[in-house]
């Protein structure tokens, strides 16, 4: 299993160099995309293979970082973070990084992009699942409940979305610039199959996807992963790390915290 730790040390080390980035959300799903990529094949552009939709783009520097210890991009990759035509946007381009299955960035639009994949998946009869991220501040854009309510129609029960409940967004806490709650009644309401989990804790992860993928429900899955922004720093998990960079200081005493 990929450790979480060391994803966390290497976004903390991109945002830092190139002072540019965001390092609250990127740690909030630390042991999604470890547990995710230690289990799925999710470098593939096979068409039967599974897919990973990063609906939060801002949070690509952890895709970044386990597709550097799978041994997919190189250190010289991770210096180009954020330059001017590098492989590594602040933002998922597809175009520009084959290991990635969607552009993303515009908030709100990558569960469209799933669904369309889930379909895709379906109709080649394949028997993988797709991913999708997406943070709780997007949960506020009215596309993603629209995509809530059109996923159903399709029972498609090979798209598992994952929500980082951490309750942070760019400007403040969600719940005072529009508060999701009740969220569990609102998309189980839509006839989702929808699980909640400490997104921290890797076995309560894994059981839900088991539990999720392919359900005899014919339903799609949200696993509402209730998570803290900055996890795993103590002095990172407040909205002001939205895409704050560390000084020096900060910086080392992050990587104190992280070992």
């Amino acid at each position: 299993m990929i450790n979480p730790n060391n994803l966390r040390k290497h976004v903390l080390k991109m945002v830092y160099e190139k002072h540019s980035g965001h390092i609250g959300g990127s740690f909030s799903l630390a042991e999604v995309v470890a547990y995710l990529y230690s289990n799925f094949d999710l470098t593939s552009n096979d068409k039967n293979a599974p897919k990973l939709i990063l609906s939060k783009g801002h949070a690509v520097p952890i895709i970044y970082a386990v597709l550097y210890e799978l041994g997919c991009i190189t250190d010289e990759d991770l210096s180009l973070f954020r330059e001017i035509n590098s492989p590594l946007q602040g933002h998922p381009d597809k175009n520009r990084l084959n290991f990635l299955h969607a552009t993303t960035g515009s908030l709100g639009q990558g569960l469209s992009i799933a669904i369309g994949h889930a379909i895709g998946l379906r109709l080649i009869k394949s028997s993988n699942p797709c991913f999708c991220i997406v943070g709780d501040g997007e949960m506020q854009e009215g596309q993603i409940w629209e995509a809530l309510m059109l996923a159903p129609k399709f029972k498609l029960n090979n798209l598992i979305v994952f929500i980082d409940y951490n309750g942070s967004q760019n400007d403040g806490f969600v719940k005072n610039i529009l508060d999701l709650e009740p969220i569990i009644d609102k998309i189980s309401a839509f006839n989702w199959n929808v699980i909640s989990v400490s997104g921290h804790n890797l076995d309560e992860i894994e059981t839900a996807v088991k539990n999720g993928f392919g359900n005899n429900q014919e339903k799609p899955t949200c696993i509402l992963m209730k998570t803290k922004k900055g996890k795993g720093v103590s002095f990172l998990q407040d909205p002001a790390w939205h895409a704050k960079v560390p000084n020096k200081e900060e910086y080392h005493d992050a990587l104190e915290e992280l070992k």
